[in-house]
């Protein structure tokens, strides 16, 4: 093989233009060296360092910009090795070629020299890779190969290099003598070598070859044994933990789940606590930091967005108040959840997970305000539509207030319960939500507009004759997911519930216990307001009822990371934080009121009472302290009966002019919260005639209830199909359920398909055949289909016709991200051709828009229509945040994958406005839960249990997710006894 690839090689003009790569690679490898800091260490520093002090010396001077970039232009440093080897060797190749004879084995030898120096380089990399990987705790072993390798490497190449210049000139001196002796014979000098001298190169040259080959495994398995797997949790055996008071039998499933058996509720929670640490630490540390605001002290400036918000909130305090309000069975429970976490961050030690080791840091002590402040970041992402009246502030600057209007069309129907019916502020909106899409990049969980499904069906439509429920929450989807399964029972009887978990709560949040099922909807309630405060000169006070007040100041000091501290003076006014001051872009003071900034909302007192409740009542009052989110809940029991509760804290405003649209004056007291909707007067029904409830983020009751909720409903597509398919059904299965939870048609693109079908003129043979292939279409959104694309791409382009020579492309921009209002607009649009905002330009709108939708098609993936699919659009990978970086990417993301679904189709696939048309969230849990039979109730979620990319549970139901596929979700004990693959006793 060898001697095959000597003789390829011995053309110059081949060995030219590898060293032409080479030289064209190290130009761009040397542009990026150059800018470096100045007075850093140089690439040799880095590559002959020898120990982890040095290296890690090397890259504290270098900066983490300068890492950056080392990590992303690492492709060229794969490449460039094989360039300059294959350049070398060739020339060898090239200068001691003997026509018509057998190469001499020390030509050879001298051959693979470049060849053995580009392996060399490569190991180096990748040894370099992993270091960084773990740069602040980086074994000796990792950087001593690698900088060996590179020594070894750099002597090989200079001789490589050195015995082309001796060839050269041996040719030179050959030529010379031949033209003066033809005669003359030198290479038979230089071909004559020993027999020893042979042997010996043969030596060296196995010697290197098994050096590499040692080099190739040690490597890994070196970092796979001292990094990796000391950090996987232990599964199976007996652990003694401080803390217990009892034995704890901990049972993991073929998908990882862990179904706790205790004998009291204190052990319940303190296993709870260890085996949610034992997969989910590092979610747990990230986003509590996010909640405190202390994200900066471990990624540097790169948080300092998220903690300026986060500490201008006050989220930390408003927990800290919360704990206060708690009773002292929920105290305990957090209590115990926060010994579990800290005896697993006591019994890992120094094994912590890998991302600990990138970053260098070690978690301190849970606490029980960590899992409070936790719980308020999931709140704020189900309830921040203080960013919707920024953008309807922006709307109403360009146009009339009954033209606005128009844009924010009424929710139309239908409701939860089926038979229930008898601007002067546009700069700093722009700058605000700007400021708001910075910090929400830091913590995805915290973005606005996640949806949910949730239904119930009464025995009238069940197979078995009891009912039977379903559910699927809409959240971002990342590695790893946000949901944590687990079964928690006590041998006492006071706990015997399995399902969906917080990691970082205790309890569980959807499921069933062996009385009754639960699931969730974001009910989208308004509890956020703006108020625009009047400050005197130097910004201590404000104006309220004709009096100036004093502002509250509290000062935070944010700790960076390779960084001075930076002190943040935190402003309020009674009606709330000064969120204004999060930019210095903001020409008005705005202030924001939350239900989730009061005192009092006892968030883990309601999980704790739902898990043990047993019938409707029992339900109902756990439900009387969920104040926040506000949220849609379904129920079933095995007594046959099924019910919808909203809870939530929804305020009750002094005045509805704007109706929570808008930011209010805030120094007239005209817009002052009076109270809250009392829970008894909060949407609620039992057994409804329809035998049925739908929640799909669609109202909850209908027009003549007496309290305003909110304008924030999504459109009314998902939830219509989910009633629809329930209403007249009989004889319903799980697996009718789980059809119905993988359904993507979605309505309003069917919609725009027939009427572009209908109405557009094509101007070519092309579009004439896009139009029929539409009027054909069956508004399925699925991956293979091209027609979803063209709907999907031609609806906004619809929406862009007609708004565009109004509002202007980025107030449209900011429009679009309403979510549910522009589909309900677009709806009055479609129904309506004599609509006013049609321009009269009905038909003219329809082609062009599919013009413009081909248009795009064909500069995203290209003008073959074959192409032209939703999955080659829709993609989404699940990531993590240190997935970001280049190197780490394959190490911590999945995918991507093709995906379907919209905003609009039961099975989401919904995308950002801002990020079209990527894949943003999507369904984060999905369970089935039969009262008929606990055991054959069925749940899937994203990713994995673990949160650890090298556990066997990190990524093992992605595919069966995909697939809306799901496993069985055992509950009773023998149950879980028989689906029991690992066993660990946790012992006193």
């Amino acid at each position: 093989m060898l001697i095959r690839l000597y003789h390829k090689l011995t053309n110059p003009w081949l060995a030219l233009v590898f060293g032409a790569l080479a030289g064209f690679l190290f130009s761009r490898l040397a542009s990026g060296l150059a800018a470096l800091p100045p007075g850093a260490p140089s690439i040799f520093d880095l590559q002959l360092a020898f120990t982890p002090q040095r290296f890690q010396f090397v890259m504290e001077q270098w900066g983490e910009a300068a890492m950056q970039n080392y990590v992303t232009g690492m492709w060229m440093d794969y490449i460039y090795p094989v360039a300059y080897s294959l350049a070398l060797a060739g020339f060898i190749a090239w200068l001691t070629v003997r026509p018509n004879q057998p190469p001499a084995r020390w030509h050879l030898t001298l051959f693979s020299l470049p060849l053995i120096a580009g392996l060399l380089d490569w190991v180096e990399n990748t040894l370099h890779l992993v270091m960084l990987a773990v740069l602040h705790s980086t074994p000796f072993v990792l950087v001593f190969i690698a900088s060996l390798a590179a020594a070894i490497k750099w002597t090989l190449a200079v001789i490589s290099i050195l015995a082309i210049f001796a060839f050269a000139v041996l040719r030179t001196a050959t030529f010379m003598s031949q033209r003066r002796n033809p005669k003359s014979d030198i290479n038979v000098a230089l071909l004559s070598r020993k027999d020893n001298t042979m042997k010996t190169l043969k030596k060296i040259l196995l010697y290197l070859l098994v050096f590499l080959l040692v080099i190739a495994i040690a490597a890994p398995t070196l970092g796979y044994f001292g990094v990796v797997r000391p950090a996987l949790p232990q599964l199976d055996g007996d652990l003694a933990l401080d803390g217990l008071t009892a034995p704890v039998t901990v049972y993991r499933d073929s998908s990882g789940i862990p179904h706790i058996v205790a004998e009291n509720a204190h052990d319940l929670y303190y296993a709870q606590g260890f085996v949610t640490a034992q997969d989910r630490l590092w979610s747990m540390e990230s986003q509590r930091r996010a909640a405190h605001g202390t994200l900066s002290e471990i990624v540097g400036e790169r948080g300092l967005k998220n903690d300026t918000f986060m500490r201008i909130l006050g989220m930390t305090e408003s927990a800290e108040a919360d704990w206060e309000t708690l009773d002292a069975e929920t105290q305990s429970a957090l209590k115990a959840y926060a010994d579990g976490v800290n005896a697993y961050l006591a019994q890992a030690g120094n094994k912590l997970p890998l991302e600990f080791k990138i970053l260098g840091i070690t978690p301190q002590e849970w606490t029980p305000i960590d899992s409070l402040v936790f719980g308020k970041l999931v709140a704020w992402g189900l309830s921040n539509n203080y960013q919707d009246e920024l953008v309807v502030t922006k709307l109403a600057a360009v146009l009339s207030w009954d033209e606005t209007r128009i844009l924010l069309p009424d929710y139309p129907g239908p409701d939860v319960i089926p038979d229930a019916n008898a601007a002067a502020l546009s700069t700093t909106a722009t700058a605000l939500l700007e400021a708001s899409a910075d910090w929400q990049s830091a913590m995805p969980l915290a973005k606005p507009d996640q949806g949910s499904n949730a239904w119930v069906a009464g025995g009238s439509h069940t197979a078995s004759g009891l009912p039977l429920l379903a559910g699927d929450p809409h959240q971002g989807l990342s590695m790893p997911t946000l949901w944590y399964e687990v079964g928690l029972h006590t041998t006492d009887g006071q706990y015997d519930v399995v399902g969906a978990s917080l990691p970082g709560l205790p309890g569980i949040e959807i499921g069933h216990n062996a009385h009754i099922a639960w699931a969730v909807t974001n009910a989208r309630p308004d509890v956020q307001d703006l108020f625009i405060e009047t400050i005197n000169a130097d910004g201590t006070q404000y104006q309220f009822n004709n009096e100036w007040k004093n502002i509250t100041v509290r000062e935070e000091i944010i700790q960076v990371k390779d960084g001075a501290p930076i002190t943040l003076k935190a402003r309020a006014t009674h009606h709330g934080p000064i969120i204004t001051d999060a930019t210095p872009d903001s020409e008005d003071t705005l202030a924001l009121r939350w239900t989730g900034l009061d005192e009092g909302r006892p968030l883990a007192q309601a999980i704790i009472q739902l898990n043990q409740a047993a019938n409707w009542d029992e339900f109902r009052a756990a439900l009387t302290f969920w104040q926040l989110p506000g949220m849609n809940f379904v129920y079933a029991d095995i007594d046959g009966n099924i019910g919808f509760q909203m809870s939530g804290a929804v305020p009750v405003r002094a005045s509805n002019d704007v109706k929570g649209l808008q930011p209010v004056s805030g120094a007239d007291g005209s817009h002052e919260w009076q109270s809250f909707v009392a829970f008894d007067e909060l949407p609620s029904a039992l057994n409804p005639k329809g035998d049925f409830f739908a929640s799909a983020n669609n109202r909850p009751a209908g027009k003549d209830y007496p309290h305003f909720l909110s304008h924030y409903f999504q459109p009314p597509y998902r939830v219509a199909l989910i009633s629809e398919t329930i209403r007249d059904s009989q004889n319903v299965t799980a697996a009718d359920f789980g059809a119905l939870q993988a359904s993507v048609y979605s309505d309003i693109n069917f919609q725009v398909a027939r009427a572009i079908a209908a109405e557009a003129t094509p101007a070519n043979k092309q579009e004439k055949v896009m139009l029929e292939m539409l009027g054909d279409w069956d508004g399925m959104m699925t991956p293979d289909s091209g027609e979803a694309s063209l709907s999907e791409l031609a609806l906004r382009h619809i929406l862009r016709l007609t708004l565009d020579p109004k509002l202007g492309s980025a107030t449209t921009d900011s429009y679009l991200t309403l979510a549910g209002y522009p589909y309900m607009f677009l709806q009055n649009l479609l129904d309506d051709p004599n609509n006013t905002w049609w321009d009269g330009k009905r038909a003219e709108t329809m082609s062009a828009a599919l013009t413009a939708a081909m248009d795009e098609l064909t500069a995203i993936v290209g003008s073959d229509p074959a192409k032209w699919t939703w999955g080659n659009l829709h993609t989404f990978t699940f990531s993590h945040p240190l997935g970001s970086v280049g190197a780490l990417a394959p190490i911590f993301n999945r995918g991507p994958y093709l995906a379907g679904g919209n905003w609009n189709t039961v099975n989401s696939g919904a995308y950002y406005a801002d990020k079209a048309y990527s894949m943003g969230l999507g369904p984060a849990y999905r369970i089935i839960a039969d009262p008929a039979d606990w055991d054959a109730s069925l749940s899937i979620i994203p990713s994995g249990e673990s949160g650890q990319p090298f556990s066997p549970y990190y990524a093992d139901q992605i595919d069966s997710w995909l697939a809306v596929e799901y496993h069985k979700l055992p509950f009773t004990l023998s149950a879980v006894e028989a689906s029991a693959e690992h066993t660990l006793k946790l012992v006193p």
